[in-house]
């Protein structure tokens, strides 16, 4: 099972560079359920696509697992992950 940990600034395709810097990656994937997940962070880039993400939000990591949906976002058909558990950062 391969994973891959999203950080914030990957839900903003402006700030995302292609390997060759020439212009914004495209977004592919949208994190869907969870709670207390602001909207502008359920959108993001992933060079491959894994079984699972998780994203860093505050003190916690919400834990999303690969489906067979695709969802239209702006025009673009982005592969779903579902919210599966949240787990928080120890100190």
């Amino acid at each position: 099972m391969t994973s891959t940990i999203l950080s914030t600034a990957q839900a903003r395709p402006n700030n995302i560079l292609r390997s060759d810097d020439s212009r914004p990656a495209e977004p592919n994937i949208f994190l869907s359920g969870g709670k207390d997940i602001p909207e502008d962070l359920r959108v993001h880039q992933v060079a491959e696509f894994a079984d699972r993400v998780k994203l860093s939000v505050q003190n916690r990591y919400e834990h999303f697992e690969a489906t067979s949906e695709v969802r239209d976002v702006d025009g673009r058909s982005l592969r779903v992950y579902a919210w599966i558990y949240r787990t928080y950062i120890a100190e």
